[in-house]
C-alpha cells in the first residue's frame, strides 16, 4: 500500500491509454445504444427525455426503405405478375361460404325483439347476397393484381405498417443485423483510437502536466473517436491505396454480404405472402362481407318500418361486434391461407430478386441503406461522445489532483 501511495502519480500516467482507451470504447458503445433503445420514449416529454434514433425516426427511415427499393431495386409489378391469382378465388369462395352465414346470424342478434322476426324471415336472402358481393370483391381483386396492381396494393403503406407503430422493433432489428460488423468495429476502434490518443496524452502530461488538459483530451477523445468511426465505415467508396495498405469503407466492402442479409430479412418480414394477402385481400373481403351484411339488414329493417332512432340504435349496438367479425374472419382467411401464401413467396421470389439488384447497387445508393438510419442525427452521437468523453476526463482529472502537483 505505501509503494502504491508513493507512485500513485505514476499509476496515473501509466493507466492513461487505458483510460483513453475505455473513454473511446464508451463513448461509441453508448452512441451506438441511443441510436436503437429505448424503443419508446422514457422520460418526461416532449423534452426531458430519449428515445432510440432509429425507433423516433421510424417512419421517416421505413420511407426511405421504400424509395431505395422502388426507384433502384423493385418493380412490385413484376412481383405481382408471378402471382398464381386463379388459385386465390379457388382457394377463397369455400370459405366464404361457409363462414357467412354464422357471421350474418351474430349481427341479427342485437336486432330490437320486435322486429327480429321480420328481418331473420329474410336471413337466407342476406347471407345469399353477402356471398355473391364477397365473391365478386374477391373476384375484381384477383383481377387488379394481374392489371392494375396499385388499385388494391400499396408497397408504401404495406412497408409502413410492418416497420413502424408496434412493429418498429423490426426496423431496429433490420438496421442492427445488416450493420452488425460495422457497429462492433466501432466499438472496437473506441479502444484502439483512445489508447493512441491515451499515450499522445502520456507524452504531453510529461512535457506539461497541466489538470485541464485531462478533460480536454476527453472531450476530443470522445468526439473524434465517434467521428472517426463513422468515416471509417463509410468512406473510401472505392478501395484505395494509403501508403503501405489499401483500405475501402467497411460497409462498402460487405456489400455482398449485406445485401444477402437485407434480401432475406425483407422477404422474410416484409415483403412475403402473408403481408401481401393481409394488404390486398383477408382485411377487404371481410370488411366487404361485414358491410354488406350490415347494408342488408338495414334495408330489411327500413322495410320493417323501423324508425331512424332504431336503427342507429341497432348500428351502435352492434357496432363493436362487427369489427370483431371482420377480425375474426380475415384470421380465418388467413389461417386456410398458409400453402398459398408459401407459394406466392415462392413465386415472387423477392429475396434473389433484391439481392440480385442490390449487390450492384452504386456506391451513394448502397450506403444510403445503413447511413440513413443515423446520418440525420450523427451530430448528437458525436457530441454525446465528446460530452461522456468529458466527464471520464474530468475524473482522471480529480484523480491526478489528488496524488500529483502539476505545474
Amino acid at each position: 500500500m505505501e509503494w502504491l501511495s508513493k507512485h500513485a502519480e505514476l499509476i496515473g500516467i501509466l493507466f492513461m491509454p487505458v483510460t483513453y482507451g475505455f473513454i473511446g470504447w464508451l463513448t461509441n458503445v453508448v452512441a451506438l445504444k441511443m441510436m436503437f433503445y429505448p424503443l419508446k420514449f422514457v422520460g418526461i416529454p416532449p423534452y426531458l427525455g430519449w428515445q432510440g434514433i432509429v425507433p423516433r425516426k421510424s417512419t421517416g427511415l421505413a420511407l426511405k426503405v421504400v424509395n431505395i427499393l422502388s426507384e433502384k431495386l423493385v418493380k412490385v409489378e413484376e412481383f405481382f405478375d408471378k402471382i398464381p391469382t386463379d388459385k386465390l378465388g379457388e382457394s377463397y369462395r369455400p370459405l366464404l361460404g361457409e363462414n357467412i352465414p354464422a357471421m350474418t346470424h351474430r349481427i341479427m342478434e342485437f336486432l330490437p325483439a320486435d322486429l327480429k322476426p321480420g328481418v331473420a324471415a329474410r336471413e337466407k336472402e342476406i347471407v345469399a347476397k353477402a356471398i355473391a358481393e364477397s365473391e365478386q370483391k374477391l373476384t375484381q381483386i384477383t383481377s387488379h393484381l394481374k392489371d392494375d396492381v396499385s388499385k388494391v396494393f400499396s408497397f408504401k403503406n404495406m412497408v409502413l405498417r410492418n416497420l413502424t407503430g408496434e412493429n418498429t422493433y423490426l426496423l431496429v432489428d433490420l438496421f442492427q443485423e445488416i450493420g452488425k460488423k460495422e457497429f462492433k468495429f466501432i466499438g472496437a476502434s473506441g479502444w484502439i483510437f483512445g489508447i493512441l490518443f491515451g499515450l499522445i496524452q502520456m507524452v504531453i502530461w510529461w512535457l506539461y502536466p497541466g489538470l485541464w488538459t485531462l478533460p480536454v483530451q476527453g472531450v476530443i477523445v470522445g468526439y473524434v473517436t465517434n467521428w472517426l468511426a463513422l468515416i471509417m465505415i463509410f468512406r473510401p467508396m472505392v478501395e484505395k491505396r494509403y501508403l503501405f495498405f489499401r483500405y475501402q469503407g467497411l460497409f462498402h466492402r460487405r456489400q455482398l454480404e449485406v445485401s444477402e442479409k437485407f434480401s432475406a430479412m425483407f422477404a422474410e418480414h416484409v415483403l412475403n405472402g402473408k403481408n401481401i394477402l393481409e394488404e390486398v385481400l383477408y382485411r377487404r373481403i371481410s370488411r366487404t362481407v361485414v358491410e354488406t351484411i350490415n347494408e342488408d339488414i338495414v334495408a330489411e329493417l327500413k322495410k320493417a318500418g323501423a324508425n331512424t332512432a332504431g336503427i342507429e340504435t341497432f348500428e351502435k349496438v352492434s357496432d363493436d361486434s362487427r369489427k370483431l367479425l371482420a377480425a375474426e374472419m380475415a384470421n380465418k382467411l388467413s389461417e386456410a391461407s398458409q400453402t398459398i401464401e408459401k407459394l406466392i413467396s415462392r413465386s415472387m421470389n423477392v429475396k434473389a430478386t433484391i439481392y440480385n439488384r442490390m449487390k450492384d447497387l452504386p456506391g451513394p445508393d448502397f450506403e444510403s441503406l445503413l447511413r440513413s438510419a443515423f446520418q440525420e442525427d450523427e451530430w448528437i452521437l458525436i457530441i454525446l461522445g465528446a460530452v461522456l468523453g468529458a466527464i471520464v476526463g474530468l475524473g482522471q482529472m480529480f484523480y491526478m489532483l489528488a496524488f500529483s502537483t502539476p505545474g
